[in-house]
């Protein structure tokens, strides 16, 4: 059995997919699965975001995941299970960057408030 294959038209990925203007990223038009734009926007102030980062009593050392963006205004580093994936229910098309809590805290990163209350939950049931 022979297979051949045909090329892609350029109609055919126009009419499959679209590009955010925002980031340029290619997402499937009939799905609702890229939010660059609306997911990652932070509304802490400067001072809000200076009390987060002070009161994050785990160590400075430890790996946590930021949300490796070059556009938007990203915020938060999560906090990581056993096979490094973030505790909440962080859903991005962009790819995760793995950094110590500190250099997160450095780059003015606040700790993400659903993973802190998901650890704590888990480390009360131990």
């Amino acid at each position: 059995m022979t297979r051949t294959f045909t090329s892609i038209t350029a109609e055919e990925i126009e009419n499959t997919f679209e590009r955010c203007p925002d980031c340029g990223t290619y997402a499937v038009q009939i799905t609702d699965s890229h939010y660059c734009n609306t997911r990652f926007t932070s509304n802490l102030t400067d001072a809000e975001r200076d009390q987060r980062i002070a009161a994050d009593s785990y160590p400075g050392d430890e790996t946590v995941a930021i949300v490796d963006q070059f556009v938007g205004d990203a915020f938060a580093y999560h906090e990581l299970d056993a096979d490094n994936h973030s505790l909440c229910t962080l859903h991005t098309d962009t790819p995760l960057a793995y950094c110590t809590r500190e250099a997160a805290q450095d780059d003015q990163y606040a700790p993400c408030q659903l993973c802190q209350r998901l650890r704590e939950k888990r480390e009360d049931n131990r």
